[in-house]
């Protein structure tokens, strides 16, 4: 009967190894489907930006009135008559929203976090008068708000309201 039982238990670890053995390979074949999930996610959203953006210069781009307006509001906000104004805050939102989606996909994109929202907002003082005097924040979402209050707050004391920063490029190799 020791025998038996000896038997028993050699062939119950026997197949409990085979199980985990199993196991592991299914993990590892599950991680390896995630990982390329992940990698086709990073790249649809690096396309989808980049079509974006391409689409909104086009547009803007392609009609000297639209770049007249955005040009106007991105200096001086306050030289908008109110049609116009209706149409930069579309343009801004679009703008501002294009600009989250790369900060908040930073980690999966290689986007460096907040610095286009910082370099776009730190050029146009337009931008920010709008951001802060008009129903912009209403029509996006608590998170984008947080973050657009947080970097519209630190430009604005660092540089004022009507203060206009050029970024320097971050190029190493210069002369």
């Amino acid at each position: 009967m020791d025998l038996l039982g000896f038997t028993a238990q050699i062939i119950t670890g026997t197949a409990t190894l085979i199980v985990a053995v199993v196991l592991v390979f299914q993990l590892r074949k599950q991680n390896e489907q995630l990982n390329l999930q992940r990698r086709d996610f990073t790249q649809q959203i690096k396309n989808q930006l980049m079509d974006t953006r391409t689409n909104f210069i086009l547009t803007i781009n392609s009609n000297t009135s639209l770049k007249n307006i955005m040009t106007t509001g991105r200096n001086d906000y306050s030289k908008l008559q109110n049609g116009d104004k209706t149409f930069f805050h579309q343009m801004l939102i679009t703008t501002l929203e294009l600009l989250l989606l790369k900060n908040f996909y930073s980690d999966e994109t290689g986007f460096e976090k907040s610095l286009h929202l910082k370099e776009m907002l730190r050029s146009s003082p337009g931008m920010r008068q709008a951001y802060r005097d008009s129903t912009i924040r209403q029509q996006m979402d608590k998170q984008s708000v947080l973050i657009l209050d947080e970097i519209v707050r630190e430009i604005d004391e660092e540089i004022g309201l009507d203060g206009y920063v050029q970024m320097e490029s971050t190029y190493p190799y210069k002369k």
